[in-house]
Protein backbone atom coordinates (compact mmCIF):
# COMPACT_ATOMS: atom_id res chain seq x y z
CA UNK A 1 0.00 0.00 0.00
CA UNK A 2 1.17 3.77 -0.84
CA UNK A 3 0.96 5.73 2.64
CA UNK A 4 3.37 8.99 1.84
CA UNK A 5 1.51 11.68 1.20
CA UNK A 6 3.63 15.63 0.09
CA UNK A 7 1.23 18.39 0.63
CA UNK A 8 1.72 22.12 -0.57
CA UNK A 9 -1.73 24.28 -0.38
CA UNK A 10 -2.06 27.51 -2.27
CA UNK A 11 -3.75 30.58 -1.16
CA UNK A 12 -7.38 31.26 -2.39
CA UNK A 13 -5.93 33.92 -4.99
CA UNK A 14 -3.23 31.58 -6.71
CA UNK A 15 -5.95 28.51 -6.47
CA UNK A 16 -8.08 30.89 -8.89
CA UNK A 17 -4.99 31.75 -10.55
CA UNK A 18 -3.75 27.93 -11.11
CA UNK A 19 -6.99 27.00 -12.45
CA UNK A 20 -8.42 29.84 -15.33
CA UNK A 21 -4.43 29.49 -16.23
CA UNK A 22 -4.68 25.46 -16.72
CA UNK A 23 -8.43 25.74 -18.00
CA UNK A 24 -7.37 28.52 -20.45
CA UNK A 25 -3.96 27.33 -21.66
CA UNK A 26 -5.75 23.92 -22.30
CA UNK A 27 -8.48 25.40 -24.37
CA UNK A 28 -5.92 27.16 -26.21
CA UNK A 29 -4.22 23.86 -26.90
CA UNK A 30 -7.47 22.59 -28.15
CA UNK A 31 -7.13 25.45 -30.69
CA UNK A 32 -3.61 24.55 -31.65
CA UNK A 33 -4.70 20.65 -32.09
CA UNK A 34 -7.42 22.08 -34.31
CA UNK A 35 -6.04 24.62 -36.49
CA UNK A 36 -2.93 22.69 -36.85
CA UNK A 37 -4.07 19.27 -37.02
CA UNK A 38 -1.49 18.11 -34.29
CA UNK A 39 -2.79 15.66 -31.80
CA UNK A 40 0.13 16.53 -29.69
CA UNK A 41 -1.96 20.04 -28.95
CA UNK A 42 -5.39 17.54 -28.32
CA UNK A 43 -3.14 15.46 -25.63
CA UNK A 44 -1.86 18.37 -23.77
CA UNK A 45 -5.59 19.79 -23.81
CA UNK A 46 -6.94 16.96 -22.14
CA UNK A 47 -3.91 16.00 -20.08
CA UNK A 48 -3.55 19.30 -18.26
CA UNK A 49 -6.61 19.66 -16.16
CA UNK A 50 -6.27 15.98 -15.56
CA UNK A 51 -2.85 16.51 -13.78
CA UNK A 52 -4.59 19.64 -12.31
CA UNK A 53 -7.42 16.95 -10.89
CA UNK A 54 -5.12 14.28 -10.36
CA UNK A 55 -2.58 15.93 -8.18
CA UNK A 56 -5.18 17.60 -5.52
CA UNK A 57 -5.38 16.39 -2.20
CA UNK A 58 -8.58 18.03 -0.39
CA UNK A 59 -9.47 20.31 -3.32
CA UNK A 60 -13.46 19.36 -4.03
CA UNK A 61 -15.84 17.88 -1.40
CA UNK A 62 -15.04 14.03 -1.70
CA UNK A 63 -11.70 14.06 -2.13
CA UNK A 64 -10.43 12.45 1.18
CA UNK A 65 -13.19 10.45 0.80
CA UNK A 66 -12.12 8.90 -2.30
CA UNK A 67 -8.25 8.85 -0.76
CA UNK A 68 -9.39 6.68 2.36
CA UNK A 69 -11.36 4.54 -0.08
CA UNK A 70 -8.23 3.95 -2.17
CA UNK A 71 -5.73 3.28 1.26
CA UNK A 72 -9.32 0.68 2.35
CA UNK A 73 -9.01 -1.14 -1.08
CA UNK A 74 -5.37 -1.55 -0.65
CA UNK A 75 -5.69 -3.16 2.79
CA UNK A 76 -8.45 -5.64 2.02
CA UNK A 77 -8.44 -9.09 0.72
CA UNK A 78 -9.54 -10.20 -2.93
CA UNK A 79 -12.51 -11.47 -1.86
CA UNK A 80 -13.56 -8.38 0.18
CA UNK A 81 -12.63 -6.17 -3.09
CA UNK A 82 -15.34 -8.88 -4.88
CA UNK A 83 -18.04 -8.57 -1.88
CA UNK A 84 -17.78 -4.44 -2.77
CA UNK A 85 -18.66 -5.11 -5.98
CA UNK A 86 -21.16 -7.93 -6.08
CA UNK A 87 -22.58 -5.90 -2.91
CA UNK A 88 -23.85 -3.28 -5.01
CA UNK A 89 -22.69 -0.49 -2.48
CA UNK A 90 -19.68 1.01 -4.84
CA UNK A 91 -18.87 0.65 -8.63
CA UNK A 92 -16.63 -1.78 -10.20
CA UNK A 93 -14.01 0.78 -12.36
CA UNK A 94 -13.27 2.54 -9.02
CA UNK A 95 -13.23 -0.38 -7.00
CA UNK A 96 -10.82 -2.42 -9.73
CA UNK A 97 -8.79 0.75 -10.17
CA UNK A 98 -7.89 1.04 -6.73
CA UNK A 99 -7.16 -2.19 -6.04
CA UNK A 100 -4.76 -2.38 -9.16
CA UNK A 101 -3.50 0.96 -8.48
CA UNK A 102 -2.41 -0.37 -4.91
CA UNK A 103 -1.25 -3.58 -6.48
CA UNK A 104 1.29 -1.70 -8.52
CA UNK A 105 2.20 0.74 -5.53
CA UNK A 106 0.60 3.89 -6.96
CA UNK A 107 -0.36 6.54 -4.99
CA UNK A 108 -4.14 8.03 -4.56
CA UNK A 109 -3.91 10.56 -7.33
CA UNK A 110 -3.56 7.73 -10.11
CA UNK A 111 -6.91 7.26 -9.41
CA UNK A 112 -7.94 10.93 -9.79
CA UNK A 113 -5.68 11.14 -12.95
CA UNK A 114 -7.23 8.18 -14.65
CA UNK A 115 -11.06 9.51 -13.69
CA UNK A 116 -10.07 13.48 -14.70
CA UNK A 117 -8.42 11.36 -18.06
CA UNK A 118 -11.67 9.87 -18.74
CA UNK A 119 -13.70 13.07 -17.85
CA UNK A 120 -11.48 15.40 -19.95
CA UNK A 121 -11.45 13.28 -22.86
CA UNK A 122 -14.84 12.38 -23.42
CA UNK A 123 -16.15 15.99 -22.73
CA UNK A 124 -13.82 16.90 -25.60
CA UNK A 125 -14.60 13.86 -27.99
CA UNK A 126 -18.52 15.52 -27.22
CA UNK A 127 -17.36 18.78 -28.52
CA UNK A 128 -15.65 17.58 -31.18
CA UNK A 129 -18.95 15.83 -32.31
CA UNK A 130 -21.20 19.02 -31.78
CA UNK A 131 -18.84 21.38 -33.56
CA UNK A 132 -15.92 20.68 -35.17
CA UNK A 133 -15.11 24.38 -36.09
CA UNK A 134 -15.69 25.83 -32.93
CA UNK A 135 -14.82 22.85 -30.66
CA UNK A 136 -11.98 24.54 -28.56
CA UNK A 137 -14.27 27.18 -28.10
CA UNK A 138 -17.29 24.76 -26.33
CA UNK A 139 -14.41 22.76 -24.87
CA UNK A 140 -12.67 25.80 -22.73
CA UNK A 141 -16.53 26.82 -21.94
CA UNK A 142 -16.94 23.13 -20.17
CA UNK A 143 -13.85 23.06 -18.86
CA UNK A 144 -14.55 26.07 -16.46
CA UNK A 145 -18.10 25.71 -15.92
CA UNK A 146 -18.32 21.73 -15.85
CA UNK A 147 -15.42 20.02 -15.46
CA UNK A 148 -14.35 21.65 -11.84
CA UNK A 149 -17.64 19.49 -10.79
CA UNK A 150 -15.66 16.58 -11.27
CA UNK A 151 -13.38 17.65 -8.07
CA UNK A 152 -16.31 16.55 -6.19
CA UNK A 153 -18.51 14.12 -8.57
CA UNK A 154 -15.74 12.39 -9.93
CA UNK A 155 -16.99 9.04 -10.54
CA UNK A 156 -20.41 10.54 -11.66
CA UNK A 157 -19.06 13.24 -13.95
CA UNK A 158 -16.99 11.01 -15.79
CA UNK A 159 -20.03 8.58 -16.21
CA UNK A 160 -21.97 12.07 -17.64
CA UNK A 161 -19.16 12.46 -19.88
CA UNK A 162 -18.65 9.31 -21.53
CA UNK A 163 -22.87 9.41 -22.11
CA UNK A 164 -22.97 12.41 -23.40
CA UNK A 165 -20.32 11.65 -26.20
CA UNK A 166 -22.21 8.52 -26.75
CA UNK A 167 -25.51 10.79 -27.10
CA UNK A 168 -23.75 13.46 -29.42
CA UNK A 169 -23.05 10.61 -31.23
CA UNK A 170 -25.94 8.91 -31.99
CA UNK A 171 -27.49 12.22 -32.88
CA UNK A 172 -24.94 12.30 -35.56
CA UNK A 173 -25.08 9.13 -37.10
CA UNK A 174 -28.75 9.64 -37.37
CA UNK A 175 -27.75 11.00 -40.83
CA UNK A 176 -25.62 7.82 -41.86
CA UNK A 177 -26.03 4.49 -40.28
CA UNK A 178 -26.72 4.42 -36.31
CA UNK A 179 -27.10 0.44 -36.55
CA UNK A 180 -23.40 0.46 -37.81
CA UNK A 181 -22.39 1.79 -34.27
CA UNK A 182 -25.04 -0.22 -32.55
CA UNK A 183 -21.58 -2.07 -30.61
CA UNK A 184 -19.90 0.62 -29.62
CA UNK A 185 -22.17 2.49 -28.73
CA UNK A 186 -24.06 -0.09 -26.29
CA UNK A 187 -20.17 -0.97 -24.73
CA UNK A 188 -19.51 2.75 -23.88
CA UNK A 189 -23.12 2.96 -22.44
CA UNK A 190 -22.08 -0.20 -20.25
CA UNK A 191 -18.86 1.23 -19.94
CA UNK A 192 -20.57 4.25 -17.90
CA UNK A 193 -22.83 2.38 -15.64
CA UNK A 194 -19.53 0.63 -14.40
CA UNK A 195 -18.14 4.41 -13.88
CA UNK A 196 -21.22 5.12 -11.56
CA UNK A 197 -24.83 3.52 -11.18
CA UNK A 198 -26.63 6.42 -11.69
CA UNK A 199 -26.30 6.36 -15.66
CA UNK A 200 -28.57 3.93 -15.52
CA UNK A 201 -31.00 6.37 -14.83
CA UNK A 202 -30.17 8.41 -17.66
CA UNK A 203 -30.62 5.26 -20.51
CA UNK A 204 -34.62 6.51 -21.41
CA UNK A 205 -33.02 9.80 -22.75
CA UNK A 206 -31.13 8.11 -25.24
CA UNK A 207 -34.92 6.52 -27.03
CA UNK A 208 -35.23 10.71 -27.56
CA UNK A 209 -34.22 10.63 -31.04
CA UNK A 210 -36.74 8.07 -31.94
CA UNK A 211 -39.65 10.30 -29.97
CA UNK A 212 -38.09 13.27 -32.15
CA UNK A 213 -38.59 10.96 -35.59
CA UNK A 214 -41.77 10.12 -34.35
CA UNK A 215 -43.37 13.26 -33.39
CA UNK A 216 -43.48 16.23 -34.90
CA UNK A 217 -44.15 19.54 -34.12
CA UNK A 218 -45.47 21.41 -30.78
CA UNK A 219 -47.08 17.78 -29.85
CA UNK A 220 -43.71 16.58 -29.29
CA UNK A 221 -42.67 20.00 -27.11
CA UNK A 222 -46.19 19.16 -25.23
CA UNK A 223 -45.65 15.27 -24.72
CA UNK A 224 -42.12 15.83 -23.74
CA UNK A 225 -43.48 18.26 -20.78
CA UNK A 226 -45.79 15.56 -19.99
CA UNK A 227 -43.40 13.17 -19.56
CA UNK A 228 -40.65 15.55 -17.49
CA UNK A 229 -43.83 15.79 -14.90
CA UNK A 230 -44.41 12.42 -14.65
CA UNK A 231 -40.78 11.29 -14.13
CA UNK A 232 -40.28 13.69 -11.86
CA UNK A 233 -43.50 12.90 -9.70
CA UNK A 234 -43.13 9.38 -9.81
CA UNK A 235 -38.98 8.97 -9.36
CA UNK A 236 -39.34 7.46 -5.99
CA UNK A 237 -41.52 4.96 -7.36
CA UNK A 238 -39.07 4.54 -10.22
CA UNK A 239 -36.45 4.73 -7.74
CA UNK A 240 -37.86 1.43 -6.28
CA UNK A 241 -38.51 -0.42 -9.33
CA UNK A 242 -34.86 -0.17 -10.21
CA UNK A 243 -34.03 -1.31 -6.81
CA UNK A 244 -36.48 -4.09 -6.89
CA UNK A 245 -34.67 -5.45 -9.85
CA UNK A 246 -31.28 -5.20 -7.65
CA UNK A 247 -29.43 -3.37 -9.59
CA UNK A 248 -29.38 -0.46 -6.91
CA UNK A 249 -29.59 -0.81 -3.32
CA UNK A 250 -31.84 0.89 -0.56
CA UNK A 251 -28.91 2.88 0.73
CA UNK A 252 -28.79 4.71 -3.12
CA UNK A 253 -32.83 5.63 -2.29
CA UNK A 254 -31.64 7.12 1.07
CA UNK A 255 -29.11 9.16 -0.98
CA UNK A 256 -31.44 10.00 -3.53
CA UNK A 257 -33.90 11.14 -1.52
CA UNK A 258 -32.86 12.44 1.72
CA UNK A 259 -30.27 15.02 0.31
CA UNK A 260 -31.72 18.45 0.74
CA UNK A 261 -31.97 20.60 -3.00
CA UNK A 262 -30.41 24.07 -2.86
CA UNK A 263 -32.25 27.39 -2.86
CA UNK A 264 -29.42 28.63 -4.53
CA UNK A 265 -30.23 26.90 -7.93
CA UNK A 266 -27.79 28.80 -10.09
CA UNK A 267 -27.92 26.04 -12.85
CA UNK A 268 -31.87 26.33 -12.80
CA UNK A 269 -31.94 29.77 -13.53
CA UNK A 270 -28.97 29.88 -16.33
CA UNK A 271 -30.92 26.63 -18.18
CA UNK A 272 -33.80 28.70 -17.56
CA UNK A 273 -32.73 31.82 -19.19
CA UNK A 274 -31.28 29.65 -22.02
CA UNK A 275 -34.66 27.36 -22.72
CA UNK A 276 -36.77 31.61 -22.84
CA UNK A 277 -34.30 32.88 -25.27
CA UNK A 278 -34.43 29.22 -27.45
CA UNK A 279 -38.19 29.38 -27.50
CA UNK A 280 -38.53 33.23 -28.24
CA UNK A 281 -36.49 32.87 -31.17
CA UNK A 282 -37.29 29.45 -32.30
CA UNK A 283 -38.85 30.51 -35.89
CA UNK A 284 -36.74 33.42 -36.29
CA UNK A 285 -34.07 33.72 -38.49
CA UNK A 286 -31.53 35.11 -36.67
CA UNK A 287 -31.17 32.18 -34.48
CA UNK A 288 -31.16 28.63 -35.49
CA UNK A 289 -31.89 25.40 -33.26
CA UNK A 290 -30.92 21.82 -33.72
CA UNK A 291 -34.27 20.68 -32.89
CA UNK A 292 -32.78 17.51 -30.72
CA UNK A 293 -30.21 19.77 -28.22
CA UNK A 294 -33.14 21.70 -28.35
CA UNK A 295 -34.75 19.24 -26.43
CA UNK A 296 -31.86 18.46 -24.21
CA UNK A 297 -31.99 22.16 -23.22
CA UNK A 298 -35.46 21.73 -21.93
CA UNK A 299 -35.05 18.32 -20.11
CA UNK A 300 -31.98 19.93 -18.28
CA UNK A 301 -34.38 22.92 -17.59
CA UNK A 302 -37.10 20.57 -15.94
CA UNK A 303 -34.54 18.68 -14.51
CA UNK A 304 -31.90 20.85 -12.69
CA UNK A 305 -35.89 22.47 -11.34
CA UNK A 306 -35.70 18.96 -9.08
CA UNK A 307 -32.22 20.42 -7.66
CA UNK A 308 -34.90 22.71 -5.52
CA UNK A 309 -35.77 19.65 -3.13
CA UNK A 310 -33.37 17.03 -3.66
CA UNK A 311 -29.57 18.12 -3.71
CA UNK A 312 -28.59 14.15 -5.82
CA UNK A 313 -31.46 14.47 -7.88
CA UNK A 314 -30.01 18.03 -9.06
CA UNK A 315 -26.34 16.42 -9.24
CA UNK A 316 -28.12 13.98 -11.89
CA UNK A 317 -28.93 17.17 -13.67
CA UNK A 318 -25.21 16.95 -14.72
CA UNK A 319 -25.45 15.19 -17.41
CA UNK A 320 -27.60 17.66 -19.30
CA UNK A 321 -25.60 20.37 -18.03
CA UNK A 322 -23.38 19.43 -20.50
CA UNK A 323 -25.59 19.84 -23.64
CA UNK A 324 -27.03 23.13 -22.22
CA UNK A 325 -22.90 24.13 -22.19
CA UNK A 326 -22.46 23.56 -25.43
CA UNK A 327 -26.30 24.67 -26.86
CA UNK A 328 -25.73 28.33 -24.89
CA UNK A 329 -22.04 28.43 -26.29
CA UNK A 330 -23.45 27.84 -29.53
CA UNK A 331 -26.69 30.47 -29.08
CA UNK A 332 -23.68 33.33 -27.99
CA UNK A 333 -21.70 32.39 -31.05
CA UNK A 334 -24.69 33.18 -33.46
CA UNK A 335 -25.33 36.71 -31.97
CA UNK A 336 -21.99 37.55 -33.53
CA UNK A 337 -20.20 37.24 -36.76
CA UNK A 338 -16.52 37.75 -36.00
CA UNK A 339 -14.30 34.99 -34.14
CA UNK A 340 -12.71 37.84 -31.59
CA UNK A 341 -16.18 38.53 -30.35
CA UNK A 342 -17.40 35.23 -30.30
CA UNK A 343 -14.81 34.10 -28.19
CA UNK A 344 -14.69 37.34 -25.97
CA UNK A 345 -18.45 36.49 -25.15
CA UNK A 346 -18.01 32.89 -24.52
CA UNK A 347 -15.14 33.02 -22.38
CA UNK A 348 -16.09 36.37 -20.52
CA UNK A 349 -19.42 34.19 -19.80
CA UNK A 350 -17.61 31.23 -18.57
CA UNK A 351 -15.37 32.50 -16.41
CA UNK A 352 -17.55 34.80 -15.04
CA UNK A 353 -20.06 31.82 -14.16
CA UNK A 354 -16.69 29.82 -12.64
CA UNK A 355 -16.01 32.97 -10.73
CA UNK A 356 -19.06 32.93 -8.97
CA UNK A 357 -20.51 29.36 -8.88
CA UNK A 358 -17.40 27.72 -7.62
CA UNK A 359 -15.29 30.81 -5.67
CA UNK A 360 -17.57 32.90 -4.29
CA UNK A 361 -20.56 30.71 -3.31
CA UNK A 362 -17.85 27.95 -2.47
CA UNK A 363 -19.57 25.56 -4.40
CA UNK A 364 -17.76 21.48 -4.50
CA UNK A 365 -15.20 23.77 -2.14
CA UNK A 366 -12.41 23.46 -4.77
CA UNK A 367 -10.70 26.47 -3.25
CA UNK A 368 -7.67 26.50 -1.84
CA UNK A 369 -6.20 24.25 -4.15
CA UNK A 370 -3.37 21.88 -2.41
CA UNK A 371 -1.38 19.64 -4.12
CA UNK A 372 -0.33 15.83 -2.98
CA UNK A 373 0.70 12.87 -4.15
Amino acid sequence: MYDKIYLMQLNEVASVFLYLTVFLASAAFAYLGQKKDRKVFVVLAILLPALLAGFRYDAGTDSLTYRNLYSQIGEESSEMTAWRVGEGGLEPFVVYASALGNFLQLPPSALFIVFALITAGFLYLTTRTFSRNRAWLFYGMLLLIVFPESLNMMRQLAANSVQAYVLANIFKSQRYNVRARIVPIVLLLAFSVTLHYSALLLLPVFLLPIIIKCVRGRTLTLLLCLFICACVLAFPMLLNFVIGLGILTTRHYETFMEMPGSIVNIKFFAAAILAAIMLANYNRRELKFDKQYSMLLLLGTAYSAVGFYSGYLGRLAMFFWIFIVLVGGEMLCQLFKKDRHRFAICSAVAILYFLIYFCVLGFNAILPYSFAL
